[in-house]
């Protein structure tokens, strides 16, 4: 579908796409846009469930080349000597960046830089230095760079990354609410490395927090544009949050755990289908839900089970018809859970699914 004429008018969304410069170092024309991206109502006294994602890649003006080739990879850094970054920049607690793979073996990567503080709840790691970026320890414990076919020649770019702050403000300012424990609180889960992190915005403390860990603050907290966030909404009003930003351009890869529950982003600024989605490609088929790797959707709040039988997608107790051309909505998430126990990650690679 061609990107410049497509509604995002879906089950969550809606938008008005433009063409712009992307104001960077480079002379490329990107795509950029909006889409508004809902959150279902609670009851006021039971929370009901999103699984939410943000669809756009965040641009934003650095020091330096935002765009650039690749001149050395270890497992854990990659270098530009050419790059001319401010040292420390790209890796302030507050102020997240990604690095995006965008040529050669490893195309559509994303890697979280890493922070150079644990401040407001930040992945204290190495800070960039002008030619210098160290990926941050929730990302090298999938992957050792190497090992992924980057190379010197190689091309990156670099997005900008929101918070819990950022993105989700405060009850003044977003409509989120507030309490002063989890129970009385819209919270937010988040799935890093299978393991979930539960927060919320605790109004005693006037900031978020993480469950069971109420200070130090979780301000700072990436919401990586490549794994879901689950949304457990308690007020009995809808949310919408707008999410601008570049449409992304490159094919995606994500790491998924080879046992045990990975939640990843829809991605994509468009309307796609489990059928399409190349999920069968990172799940176990079976002939039942119990032999076979399930998927989890979510919609106004009700959450549905599918797998995959070798040929088609099947919803749980509803095994017919087959079940390929389930949509997944813009801005959602999607919940895979790996039976077994194999240790280590298998790779979903998603070619863009619109035409620029």
């Amino acid at each position: 579908m061609n990107i410049t004429r497509f509604s995002l008018a879906a089950a969550f969304a809606s938008s008005v796409l433009l063409t712009g410069a992307n104001g960077q170092t480079t002379a490329t024309t990107e795509p950029v846009g909006y889409v508004t991206v809902g959150i279902t109502a609670g009851t006021g006294s039971a929370k009901k469930n999103t699984l939410f994602s943000v669809p756009l890649m965040e641009t934003e003006e650095i020091t330096g080349q935002v765009a650039g080739t690749i001149t050395g990879v270890t497992a854990n850094t990659i270098s530009n000597s050419n790059a001319g970054w401010t040292a420390g920049a790209l890796s302030q607690p507050a102020t997240p960046y990604l690095i995006q793979i965008t040529s050669g073996e490893a195309e559509g990567r994303l890697f979280l830089i890493s922070s150079s503080a644990n401040t407001g709840g930040a992945i204290a790691g190495t800070a960039n230095t002008g030619t210098t970026v160290t990926v941050s320890s929730i990302d090298t414990t999938q992957v050792n760079l190497t090992t992924l076919g980057i190379v010197s020649g190689d091309t990156y770019k670099i997005f900008a990354c929101d918070t819990l702050s950022s993105f989700f403000g405060t009850p003044a300012s977003s409509g989120v609410q507030g309490g002063t424990a989890a129970a009385s609180a819209d919270t937010i889960v988040a799935v890093s490395n299978g393991v979930p992190s539960t927060y919320f915005y605790n109004t005693t403390l006037a900031k978020w927090v993480k469950v069971a860990f109420q200070s130090p603050d979780a301000s700072n907290v990436a919401l990586l544009p490549y794994y879901g966030i689950q949304y457990s909404r308690l007020a009995n009003t809808a949310l919408s949050f707008v999410v601008t930003g570049q449409v992304p351009t490159q094919q995606r890869e994500v790491a998924v755990k080879n046992s045990g529950t990975t939640v990843v982003s829809q991605f994509w600024p468009t309307v796609t289908t489990l059928g399409t989605s190349g999920l069968s490609s990172v799940v176990t088929a079976g002939a039942t839900a119990t032999l076979a790797d399930t998927v989890l959707l979510t919609a106004n709040g009700v959450v549905s089970t599918y797998f995959y039988n070798g040929t088609n997608w099947k919803k749980v107790a509803f095994q017919t018809p087959d079940a390929d051309t389930t949509v997944l909505a813009i801005g959602t998430s999607i919940q895979i859970v790996r039976k077994g126990s194999a240790s280590g990650y298998s790779t979903l690679t998603q070619p863009v699914p619109y035409t620029l």
